[in-house]
């Protein structure tokens, strides 16, 4: 259950100390939706908001601004370092319903004002083009209702799975909402398989735990995969497997392996 606001609808208010303009060249004018997980509730119930900060005090005072400012906010928070690129994130909670466009736009123009920000611009979950905020933009990239959010994340998915096996003779890959993945190949039976990762190869390799399992029962899995699925490089780690594509991979489990 997402908490509830007695007042839904408020008028961002400068606290004392924070002033109109005090937080310019503070925070990038591109933030993200739903690329992090909510703390709220669950993520097809609550928008997560990231705007990125140069600095841990602006970083701060921007969290209490919206924070203190937006009583339909249900969460601002902070992370609770420097990040790898030198900067610090803030990150926003709201209810997925069909004001959030509104109320996204309403923290942009009262943000805008600490940072003398008019033009925002943001990414959707882990897309790389950048869309501009407006309330229409918004609305047609964002997902504002249950279904919809669980309907996106698995086109999303599906087209990251479908251009990773984009080698060999592979017909097609299909991913259900349950991470089955099912392997289709001409003149073969179809290969099933459990999808537990699927990123940036180092960022993937990091997450997986044992080293290259080289029994002969490892060996004869990771040949079958290799004449399977084609030109990938593919390792068993415990009783899973690391399977490489360029710069990317994925992780997988084949049930009685």
């Amino acid at each position: 259950m997402i908490p509830q606001h007695k007042n839904q609808h408020s008028k961002p208010k400068l606290f004392e100390g924070l002033r109109s303009g005090d937080l310019v060249d503070m925070v990038s004018p591109t933030f993200s939706l739903d690329q992090f997980k909510s703390k709220m509730g669950k993520d097809k119930d609550v928008v997560v908001m990231s705007f990125k900060v140069k600095e841990k005090l602006p970083a701060t005072d921007l969290m209490e601004f919206i924070e203190k400012g937006y009583q339909f906010a249900l969460d601002a928070d902070m992370s609770t370092g420097e990040e790898r690129d030198g900067q610090y994130s803030v990150f926003v909670e709201l209810e997925r319903t069909q004001d959030v466009p509104r109320q996204i736009m309403e923290i942009l123009n009262g943000v805008g004002l600490l940072c003398d920000c008019k033009e925002w611009n943001f990414r959707y979950f882990k897309d790389m083009n950048l869309y501009d905020a407006t309330e229409h933009a918004l609305s047609e990239q964002l997902p504002l209702t249950e279904v919809d959010y669980s309907n996106k994340m698995l086109t999303l998915k599906q087209e990251k799975v479908t251009e990773f096996f984009n080698q060999g003779a592979i017909d097609s890959a299909d991913i259900d909402e349950a991470n089955n993945l099912a392997i289709h190949k001409p003149y073969a039976e179809t290969l099933n398989l459990k999808l537990l990762a699927l990123g940036e190869y180092n960022t993937i390799k990091e997450s997986i735990q044992g080293g290259i399992q080289l029994d002969d029962n490892s060996r004869n899995q990771t040949v079958y995969l290799e004449k399977y699925l084609g030109n990938y490089e593919i390792h068993k780690l415990d009783n899973k497997f690391l399977i490489k594509n360029g710069d990317n991979a994925i992780i997988v489990q084949k049930e009685g392996w």
